[in-house]
């Protein structure tokens, strides 16, 4: 399934795209600098009828993050991101009161995601950082301590689907961004690949940005994006 990217500086952009989009896209992302602009964002997407994707990559002690995931879980997006390099006992603090608010409150869970490595990095910034492991065999490590606290699943590059679906299981969901259609510029991205390339690696979201909400005509470039995915199939 695609998810589209709302990186914009204004919700009026946002807004824009989500209706040039109506009945295509049903589910969005909202970043950093959109969030930040204006956090009631998210309540205007969900009125509109669509699914988020809160894009927020949190990373603190679990206390500060079980609060912020508290907000999450009660606007009722559809899925929200922590980093899987806050730990083992951070991430089973944040899956299992993920839980138990959603429940507390008799709303649906959220999907809970740990972002692995960034699909902007390579093996030489790990390096730069101190991890001497190549970006493969850490994403496999913190996927492997992701699924054992409990999450639904990891954020990663599709290249990674494949393996990440052989040690934990077709369920565990996979979300990648760093999708490139052949006709679309790399920008920062490093480790990408086409759509059609990520859904036969069996990845269960795509995240796509650019090629769409920079395109002259956003339909016409989604359009083509979810006609290579059929094709593909």
């Amino acid at each position: 399934m695609v998810i589209v990217a709302l990186d914009f500086d204004s919700e009026d952009k946002a807004l824009s795209i989500v209706r040039k989009l109506e009945g295509k896209i049903k589910i969005y992302k909202v970043g950093l600098e959109l969030f930040l602009r204006d956090c009631k964002v998210v309540d205007k997407l969900l009125d509109f009828g669509v699914e988020v994707f809160l894009d927020l990559k949190f990373l603190d002690i679990p206390n500060t993050v079980c609060s912020a995931a508290r907000v999450a879980i009660e606007k009722e997006v559809f899925m929200y991101n922590v980093h899987a390099l806050g730990g083992f006992d951070f991430l089973k603090r944040v899956a299992d009161f993920n839980a138990e608010y959603s429940e507390k409150l008799g709303v649906r869970k959220p999907v809970l995601l740990a972002v692995t490595i960034l699909t902007s990095m390579d093996d030489r910034d790990l390096k730069s950082i101190g991890i001497r492991d190549t970006v493969d065999s850490e994403v496999l490590r913190l996927a492997e301590i992701t699924k054992k606290a409990g999450l639904d699943g990891v954020v990663c590059s599709a290249r990674e689907v494949r393996r990440i679906k052989e040690e934990f299981g077709k369920d565990f969901i996979t979300v990648t961004p760093g999708i490139r259609p052949v006709w679309a510029a790399k920008n920062d991205q490093k480790r990408t690949v086409t759509p059609s390339e990520a859904v036969k690696l069996g990845t269960d979201f795509i995240v796509i940005g650019r090629p769409i909400i920079k395109s002259e005509d956003p339909l016409a470039a989604a359009e083509r994006i979810l006609n290579e995915i059929e094709q593909s199939g």
